[in-house]
């Protein structure tokens, strides 16, 4: 059974000059381990009015224990769980799961995408700075009073292949607090060139484009769009390929072998995006162990080293959730 850290982070983090935020408080990077950097534990996507099904995670929380209990055999440590506000982020939930089945779970903050915007939450109406304030309030704090803090700003995104109003206020509140806290962020962009647009708004409200994370990189394979991102210093991650049909699922496989062969190992992320009940394996998808089965092999298969694959899934993520603190006298 992998040691859970305390639940004491104030007392922790008062000792460490560097920590990695999961739901039960700051982590030593060191413990980090093979970590999983975009997946969902909790989703719920029905509400949303586009929608006329069910999508999102099972209620009953057996078969998502069941799927970390799988998840922990394989040796991931961590898992990064950047369900926004309005697709159900719970973080009280969160951290029981982890207290329960051993994973270390790092929660993320912000909100989504126009159709997923809680009416509550005002984003239409409210000030950049308003929002700037509350995303630093819940990392400095932690959330509502459970006492949980964010790890990584996001996943925040758009609806299409450009950013209403609305996203790029949200963008630029992520940008300001990323700036304030030093935390990473991560977009939703998908099916087009938009996280150029995402990174140029992050980087204008003073976002570091080295915590930048760009998601769902292989939805979008153009080479240009991906060697443009890498240049301006941004990681790309691909996190849906095992959606796809075999031959895409292949080329994807190709596509992170290039950009590791060509120089970029530092800048690529490998995760699953399990985010429905049919991507379990209970129900038939390729589970939280899909990496494990499926892409690390393949990767392998392609010539990657050892070394490269730790780069990828235990060097990246540390560097990126890693938060350098002033430790207390």
């Amino acid at each position: 059974m992998l040691e859970k850290p305390t639940n004491q982070p104030e007392q922790v983090m008062s000792s460490m000059s560097e920590h990695v935020m999961t739901v039960q408080g700051p982590i030593s990077p060191e413990e980090l381990g093979f970590t999983l950097m975009h997946e969902h534990l909790l989703t719920s996507f029905w509400h949303a009015t586009h929608r006329f099904d069910l999508a999102g995670m099972p209620e009953d929380e057996r078969y998502i224990v069941e799927e970390l209990g799988r998840l922990t055999a394989t040796g991931c440590r961590t898992l990064v769980d950047v369900t926004p506000v309005g697709i159900n982020r719970d973080p009280a939930r969160l951290r029981d799961l982890a207290r329960r089945t051993g994973i270390q779970v790092v929660m993320g903050c912000g909100w989504y995408r126009d159709s997923y915007y809680p009416a509550a939450a005002e984003i239409d109406r409210r000030p950049v700075d308003s929002l700037a304030d509350e995303l630093v309030a819940e990392i400095e704090h932690g959330v509502q009073g459970t006492g949980v803090r964010p790890g990584i700003i996001g996943e925040i995104g758009t609806e299409k292949g450009w950013m209403s109003p609305t996203e790029e206020r949200v963008h630029r509140a992520a940008g300001r607090a990323a700036a304030r806290t030093g935390l990473p962020i991560m977009t939703h962009s998908f099916a087009s060139d938009i996280g150029l647009w995402q990174l140029q708004v992050l980087r204008e409200e003073g976002a570091d484009p080295s915590r930048v994370i760009i998601g769902h990189a292989d939805t979008y394979r153009v080479r240009s769009y991906h060697h443009t991102l890498l240049e301006a210093g941004a990681t790309l991650e691909f996190d849906t390929f095992m959606w796809y049909r075999p031959a895409l699922f292949e080329d994807a496989l190709d596509l992170v072998c290039e950009y590791v062969h060509d120089g970029f190992a530092h800048q690529v992320l490998v995760s699953m995006d399990t985010c429905k009940s049919e991507h379990l394996s209970k129900f038939g998808g390729p589970g939280l162990s899909g990496v494990h089965d499926k892409v690390v092999p393949g990767l392998r298969a392609r010539g990657l080293s050892e070394a490269d694959l730790a780069t990828i899934f235990v060097e990246n993520p540390r560097r990126m959730l890693t938060l350098t603190i002033k430790a207390s006298a």
